[in-house]
């Protein structure tokens, strides 16, 4: 499969290249938008992965421009900026899917995946008689043996499974798997064909590819329908998928963090000239530009919380921002944090992966270097961590996505503290804990945690192990005390009954009601976990229950 990347980006791009190539895609990079257009519509693509910000040509001018021409192949569309407005945009210029930066490697690579199954093979496991070929774990195997080839001996079986009646000759072979750039003779596809052979017909398969003579290669037709095993990515497989996008990821920081440090050169000169006031709004515009990156780059390589402090940059330099004393002082603590940060040397990005259903912790603090400690450690723990800079952030994270848990500073610059925001917490239902952290030890800010609900009470400098602990502590206090309920709403009791015997031996407290008209009375009663809402029900449908929750 080959996927055009453009990225200007230097240390994305190459990490994002590096990635794709041991997933055994052929990759060809272009660093603007003018030339990521003109290999579009000069080569045969499966797939395009497209930043928005570029130069020459941005990437949603590139995707529009393409679908206008008749362009089908799928778009996935790359961007620091995540609000719904960005990404509406970028659907509506004809985009099949967006990911906001940073990205998590392995969710970029399972997107990938999906959209290129969208016009291909509906299962992962591509089969010809008793050979398979299993696109998520990359592993072949013949009679349940697995079996090992070369990149191109892959990418070969693959594109021939991919397009069973398709004949390929060797130039469109070279065009499909080899990269542009330095394209070889075809005799090399010969040779390939034929090792590829050998190496099938050595582990017991029959010959697979079909040679037309005068046109090229083909697939050639089964003698026999083999329902072929089912290849489920073992947790072995997947562990050394994981660990592979680990040291790439781990090598790609290595070779490019000079290069990293010399962007926050970059913000730091910009910062030191606003206190002068003699910034020009060229190397403002400079500056901004390289926050924007970092905003992008930093979080891929493991550093979310560089990534926050570059995103608060990249918005303070932007040029219709009116830079008062307060907003240049912030601009030079910030560029300080970040070098600080990226220079530590026991410091590595941490790109172990942790389960989007393990427990989240929503850390709300302005001390990023102490809540980018707290999110590393936190991984070993099975913990996931977001961070919120501020309590209007914090407020937007708990709508959006609420946590678990909330380990909440009581201390913030301007007319807010943490403590308004525990008096909210307290009229929210259901309740989440919130273990306050802060520097205030005084017994009246104690007394004041425990009248507004807190559950626990912790006071800086504290070890980042004793942070953890504590919050497992009440992470276990809170599974002992609440049992999961789920609350059934359906008008076929029937239904109701099915699901309550389904659910209950998994431990699952089961409410039912097929009457919607009770439907707030049993809610504010039963306190659930979770709805099941049926869509369509006499009185109100599920969709106007869900609205009034």
């Amino acid at each position: 499969m080959k996927i055009l990347l453009i990225e200007d980006d230097q240390p994305t791009g190459s990490m994002l290249a590096e990635l794709l190539t041991a997933q055994h895609y052929m990759v060809n990079l272009a660093t603007d938008g003018q030339t990521g257009l003109e290999l579009a519509r000069g080569f045969a693509y499966d797939l395009i992965v497209l930043d928005v910000s570029l130069p020459k040509l941005d990437g949603l001018s590139v995707c529009k421009q393409l679908r206008v021409e008749g362009y089908q192949c799928p778009i996935l569309l790359l961007t620091a900026n995540a609000g719904s407005h960005e990404r509406v945009m970028g659907l509506d210029a004809g985009a099949n899917d967006y990911v906001a930066k940073p990205f998590d490697p392995p969710e970029l690579l399972a997107r990938v995946r999906a959209l290129l199954r969208r016009d291909a093979a509906t299962t992962s496991v591509l089969s010809w008689e008793n050979v398979q070929l299993d696109t998520v774990s990359n592993e072949v195997t013949c009679n349940g043996e697995s079996l090992r080839f070369t990149h191109k001996e892959y990418c070969l079986l693959e594109l021939f499974l991919l397009n069973p009646k398709r004949i390929f000759s060797r130039s469109a072979l070279l065009d499909r798997l080899w990269d542009f750039a330095e394209p070889p003779g075809e005799e090399t596809v010969s040779t390939h064909i034929k090792c590829l052979r050998q190496k099938l017909k050595a582990a017991g398969a029959a010959d697979l590819i079909e040679t037309v003579y005068g046109l090229g290669y083909r697939l050639r037709t089964p003698t026999q329908a083999v329902d072929p095993p089912v290849l489920a990515a073992t947790g072995k497989q997947r562990e050394v998928k994981l660990q592979t996008a680990v040291t790439i990821t781990s090598n790609v920081w290595n070779k490019y963090r000079d290069k990293i440090l010399a962007q926050v050169m970059v913000i730091e000169t910009a910062a030191q000239a606003l206190t002068i006031a003699q910034l020009t709004p060229k190397d403002r515009q400079y500056a901004q530009q390289e926050a924007h990156k970092l905003a992008g780059s930093l979080g891929i390589f493991g550093f979310m919380a560089g990534s926050q402090l570059a995103q608060e940059l990249e918005a303070l330099l932007q040029p219709e921002v009116m830079l008062r004393t307060v907003e240049v002082q912030r601009i030079v603590k910030l560029a300080a944090s970040l070098r600080q940060m990226l220079e530590q040397p026991q410091l590595t990005p941490s790109t172990l992966e942790t389960s989007a259903y393990a427990p989240l912790i929503l850390m709300i603090d302005d001390d990023l270097m102490l809540a980018e400690r707290v999110r590393i450690e936190a991984i070993a723990w099975g913990l996931r961590v977001e961070v919120a800079t501020d309590l209007t952030v914090a407020r937007k994270a708990i709508v959006q996505s609420p946590p678990t848990v909330i380990l909440l500073d009581l201390n913030f610059p301007g007319a807010e503290n943490g403590f308004m925001l525990l008096r909210e917490l307290m009229q929210r239902s259901p309740k989440i804990p919130v273990l306050a952290f802060t520097g205030q030890g005084d017994l009246a800010s104690r007394l004041e945690v425990v009248r507004l609900g807190g559950s626990v009470f912790l006071q800086k400098p504290l070890p980042t192990y004793e942070i953890l602990k504590a919050v497992t502590d009440v992470l276990h206090q809170t599974q002992v005390q609440h049992h999961n309920r789920v609350m059934v709403v359906d008008d076929d009791g029937a239904i109701v009954d099915s699901l309550a015997h389904l659910l209950q031996p998994f431990g699952v407290d089961v409410t039912g009601l097929s009457d919607p008209q009770q439907f707030w009375q049993v809610l504010t009663a039963t306190m659930p976990n979770l709805l099941l809402l049926d869509l369509e029900m006499l009185g109100f449908n599920g969709v106007e229950l869900c609205q009034a929750v």
